[in-house]
């Protein structure tokens, strides 16, 4: 008799607990995408801010070296009266 209800306990108990891992499961998933949507944002902004302030500091770049060459360009054609 006692291993009957100990039978029936057990397999009682293991019934309750295999949705209870199911649910365990399915949220650990949910919380892995819910990372890589978050990984992946940081990786975009990250990305798109070094593009940004790369972008400027070569313009930036650029437009001195353009302003450098037309000063002296500018003093190699001024006339001298």
């Amino acid at each position: 008799m006692k291993a009957t209800i100990l039978s029936f306990a057990l397999t009682l108990s293991l019934c309750a607990a295999v949705p209870a891992y199911s649910q365990t499961v399915a949220q650990d998933s949910k919380d892995a995408a819910h990372d890589t949507k978050t990984a992946s944002e940081k990786g975009y902004n990250k990305s798109t801010s070094t593009v940004k302030k790369g972008y400027k500091k070569s313009t930036h770049g650029t437009k001195k070296g353009i302003n450098k060459a037309a000063d002296k360009v500018a003093d190699k054609t001024s006339t001298t009266e």
